[in-house]
């Protein structure tokens, strides 16, 4: 027994010393300069590599080959990259983007073959991002991370409709120390359909505004051909609602709204979405919509300069909450510090009922721990039936400040 045991030990080692290391295999890391050729120089022979186009065939090389290889990291060294056209995102992909690296949209391409995309990523593979209906649910890729080092910066150089990174049908995706710039119209993040997301540590910074200021930094949505928000054609537009997000210790400024749903799919609530620790200021509308969203917590953010305090306007719009939890932020600076009323979708999806809050007597209770400094109101607004707002209907919840 003791020499079978001793080989099997010399055997062991002999096998860890010899056979390759299976997780390492499995997870290559590439990594890539602005004047770095794509992968085994695939692609460079196409006749819409261009000058404009080389960045974006540079990354999608390695994208696909990471989706090839079931997932792995690319890593950006430090640089300016134009990306001209979407960049599909496979499953247990990591981008790491090293100090210094500059992403901007690239809003040409150098040729009349292909134009520039209104979005630089979208998390699908890329073998299936042509296909209709391709996902549903939860089901789609998983494992995703952005993750910034240092001063990292995607810029979408003011682009009408422009998107950094479009969600849709994820789970477990990261987004981390990124300063997302200059959006027109678009956002800089859309999340539709997704479980488990952690958008922390970034900042948000200058849009211009858009027709209804209402174009949010982060817009939390479904996919539903109804609303008509949503056009991916990997998409079952399902209506799937996202669950279990996380937005911590981000900064936003200059916008038209940070946070916040614009349209609703009936019976369809987003589920633990929890806003905490972040800097609002400089919105020029409601800096939080929320819409149809189930158990969600917002506290200890500090919202500051909604449209220099105009009256009315709210530091927080709510609509079809269901056990809201909103307490401990601090209102500077702003008409109303926060309201809920009944809402109805306008013009796409208003064949939709009518969305109403329920809100708990905790709930009532936490929302007079929230703060006012420097508002028209010092209090909360709760109406509860549809387009009526006179004193009657209106419950007010006394904040402490001002």
């Amino acid at each position: 027994m003791r020499k079978y045991g001793v080989l099997v030990a010399a055997l062991i080692l002999v096998l860890t010393i010899f056979m390759p290391n299976q997780a390492s295999a499995a997870s290559p890391v590439y990594t890539v300069g602005p004047d770095s050729k794509t992968y085994k120089g695939n692609m460079m022979n196409f006749s819409t590599y261009t000058q404009q186009t080389k960045h974006y065939y540079l990354l999608r090389s390695y994208l696909e080959q990471l989706e090839k290889k079931g997932g792995g990291t690319l890593v950006l060294k430090k640089g300016t990259y134009s990306i001209s056209n979407v960049l599909y995102v496979p499953s247990n992909v990591t981008i790491k983007m090293r100090n210094g690296v500059k992403l901007e949209k690239g809003t040409s391409t150098g040729t009349k073959e292909i134009v520039a995309s209104h979005s630089i990523f979208q998390l699908v593979s890329p073998s299936k991002a042509a296909k209709k209906g391709a996902y549903g649910g939860y089901n789609g890729e998983k494992n995703i991370a952005f993750i910034g080092e240092g001063n990292v910066s995607i810029d979408l150089k003011y682009y009408p409709d422009s998107i950094a990174i479009i969600m849709g049908h994820n789970k477990n995706v990261s987004v981390k120390n990124i300063t997302f710039i200059h959006m027109k119209s678009g956002h800089f993040i859309e999340l539709d359909a997704s479980d488990k997301v952690k958008i922390t540590n970034n900042k948000f910074i200058d849009s211009k505004p858009s027709v209804k200021k209402n174009k949010e930094a982060i817009n939390i949505d479904t996919p539903d051909r109804a609303t008509k928000g949503w056009s991916q054609i990997w998409s079952k537009f399902d209506r799937t609602p996202n669950r279990n997000v996380t937005i911590e210790k981000n900064e936003f400024r200059n916008l038209d709204r940070a946070i916040g749903t614009h349209k609703y799919s009936e019976g369809k609530y987003h589920e633990n979405v929890v806003i905490k620790n972040n800097v609002i200021e400089k919105t020029r509308l409601d800096a939080i919509r929320v819409m149809n969203w189930s158990n969600p917590v917002i506290t200890q953010n500090t919202i500051k300069d909604v449209d220099g305090g105009k009256p009315g306007l709210r530091g927080i719009l709510v609509s079809g909450a269901i056990n809201p939890t909103f307490k401990d932020n601090t209102f500077n600076k702003v008409g109303r510090p926060m309201q809920f009323l009944v809402w109805k979708n306008e013009g796409p999806g208003s064949q939709y009922k009518a969305t109403y809050n329920k809100l708990t007597e905790q709930n009532l209770h936490e929302l007079a721990e929230n703060q006012a400094i420097n508002t028209t109101e010092d209090f909360i607004r709760i109406n509860s039936v549809y387009k009526l707002f006179n004193a009657g209907n209106t419950v007010k919840v006394k904040l402490a400040g001002n």
